[in-house]
């Protein structure tokens, strides 16, 4: 065998011969061989017709290899396959993860279904050791009245994500006054609230700065709130208030639109009611570049200017009135399933718009032919052979993926108008387990417990609280005796132990866990799988109106089969021909 330099040597040779090959699995078939191990590795690439695990593309910086591998699985190759199944299954193996996971999935032929097909959020990939780390000091650093453990658990729990672990731990609490003020005077560091770090990770930079930019918006509006009532005060106490053109109350100069002509000024709720009128009740507006002014003194030429509608009205009414303007839209066009998102198809021409179409029409009529319906099965054949089957919106907040035959979001081995309650079942039980289990941060084994106390012992050697999540093996300092310290391990000191009258009822004495009693966890799993049937059968409408589809069945007659034929011989022409021609 050789050293590590000549085989890190020996790599970049291969890496040369061969670009964008995985590094590690080119070590690993480096290890076979003591002699001649580069051209030995090169003859088995060439004997398997040049093919070779290739690594994808990625920023450094800002990604790592089996996070880019995991986008690969689940945006491209199986899209309707659930994310943690993968990220699961990636963690397996030490190289060719894309190779060795697509074999192992289509040995299986099933696995869990993601509801929201080809989409994957940040949170759900896989964390860098140093992000891991870095999230973990700064939970650690807001949040010291909670035990550094019990962080570790709950950021095991969120795969690591530091901005959902945040929001868990922030509805965890403390556990009472008294552990607040003890795990404080623990915990407390006299640093600034965000840790400091040589090089802070790019994907938690950007979680803490979007933090930041929230409370900046908070206080914005707080602030702008404050000014609104001092300005509005400051105008009353001078009598300078302007009135409004439509309902004639008084207003500040900030809270007027004024028309183009600058004649008349209207407040911000009256342009907002009359728009609204506009396009949801007599749909005078829809689809009108040109708002004329609203004032009803006397005529007036100019307008509503868009560039200020758009500052003054709510967001979901500006994006109300531009989609106007498109609903209208005469062209060809596809359009998601989900949202308004549509594109101009020019895969094929127009029918209307072909010449020779119209002439076949009018030769066709002297044979008393209708053609008309096999001219529109072969358009329909030919379209659906250039622009696909399935859609794709470019909506980020949609990003749905739509079956252009059935009009339905598109998942997976998708069959058009497929009965699904097997995969709502699979999916509420799934959703049931997930609500209750427990994770190991020290290797990521989840489990639920079934009987027994609540000091768990996990099988890599990690010991835990189920209730709280604190690791309880380390040892505390609990108390002085004669100036010294002492230390032992918690174990099951972490439990109260005082006599309570009434069983199971809560302890007057302290704040610690109990060593049996667990919260009721029927409520959270009735909570678990009624939030799952919701997002289930909003992601799956058919279920709810489930229609009988009747067949015919039995043999054909020897009338259907000519039928049949005839239909086959016809648009196969047909399609032949408007291929050419659009």
């Amino acid at each position: 065998m050789c050293s590590d330099n000549a085989k890190d040597y020996q790599i970049e040779q291969l890496l040369q011969l061969f670009p964008e090959g995985d590094p590690d699995y080119f070590r690993s078939c480096l290890d076979h061989y003591q002699h001649n191990a580069v051209e030995r590795v090169t003859e088995k690439i060439v004997e398997l017709g040049g093919y070779y695990p290739k690594m994808p593309l990625f920023d450094t910086d800002r990604d790592n290899r089996l996070n880019a591998c995991l986008k690969v699985l689940a945006l491209e190759v199986f899209p309707d396959c659930d994310i943690q199944f993968l990220r699961e299954r990636v963690l397996r193996y030490p190289f060719a993860h894309i190779e060795q996971v697509t074999d192992e999935l289509l040995r299986l032929g099933h696995w869990p279904e993601r509801l929201n097909y080809g989409q994957m959020e940040d949170a759900d990939g896989i964390r860098s050791e140093r992000y891991k780390h870095q999230a973990l000091k700064q939970l650690v650093k807001e949040f010291p009245e909670i035990w550094k453990s019990s962080v570790q658990a709950v950021l095991a729990e969120n795969n690591w994500d530091y901005l959902k672990s945040r929001d868990q731990l922030q509805r965890m609490g403390s556990g009472g006054f008294w552990n607040s003020i003890k795990n404080f005077l623990i915990h407390w560091n006299k640093g600034a609230r965000r840790a400091q770090y040589a090089r802070l990770d790019p994907q938690l930079e950007e979680q803490l700065t979007s933090l930041e930019r929230q409370r900046m918006n908070v206080q914005a509006s707080q602030d702008l709130i404050l000014a609104k009532e001092i300005n509005q005060k400051e105008y009353g106490g001078q009598n300078q208030s302007i009135t409004c053109d439509c309902c004639f109350g008084d207003y500040t100069f900030e809270e007027l639109l004024f028309c183009s002509e600058g004649k008349h000024a209207f407040c911000h709720e009256c342009v907002s009611r009359y728009i609204t009128e506009g396009l949801f009740g007599q749909g005078a507006l829809r689809a009108r570049s040109w708002i004329d002014c609203i004032a009803s003194s006397d005529a007036c030429s100019g307008c509503l200017p868009a560039r200020t509608l758009k500052q003054v009205l709510p967001s979901d009414l500006w994006m109300a009135y531009e989609q106007s303007h498109l609903d209208n839209c005469e062209q060809n066009k596809v359009q998601c399933c989900s949202c308004a998102y549509f594109e101009y198809d020019d895969s094929v021409k127009q029918l209307e718009t072909v010449p020779v179409v119209d002439m076949i029409r009018r030769i066709i009529g002297w044979f008393m032919w209708n053609i008309e319906s096999d001219l529109n099965i072969a358009y329909g054949r030919i379209k659906r052979a250039r622009r696909g089957q399935v859609f794709r919106c470019r909506n980020p907040k949609c990003q749905v993926w739509t079956c252009l035959e059935c009009q339905r979001p598109f998942r997976g081995l998708h069959q058009c108008w497929e009965k699904e309650n097997d995969g709502l079942r699979l999916y509420v039980e799934r959703a049931m387990a997930e609500a209750v289990k427990r994770t190991c941060p020290q290797c990521s084994l989840s489990f639920q417990k079934a009987d027994g106390c609540n000091k768990i012992k996990c099988r890599c050697g990690y010991t835990m609280c189920y209730v709280c999540r604190k690791d309880i093996a380390r040892g505390i300092y609990i108390t002085y005796v004669k100036s010294i310290l002492i230390y032992v391990v918690e174990s099951y000191k972490h439990f109260c132990d005082h006599f309570r009258a009434i069983p199971g009822s809560r302890c007057t004495k302290c704040n610690k866990c109990d060593l049996y009693k667990t919260e009721p966890e029927d409520q959270v799993i009735r909570s678990a799988a009624e939030k799952a049937k919701t997002e289930y059968l909003r992601a799956h409408p058919e279920l709810m109106n489930k229609g009988l589809v009747t067949s015919v069945t039995g043999p054909k007659s020897r009338i259907d089969k000519i039928v049949e034929w005839r239909d086959s011989i016809v648009i196969s022409t047909l399609e032949s021909i408007l291929n050419w021609v659009v």
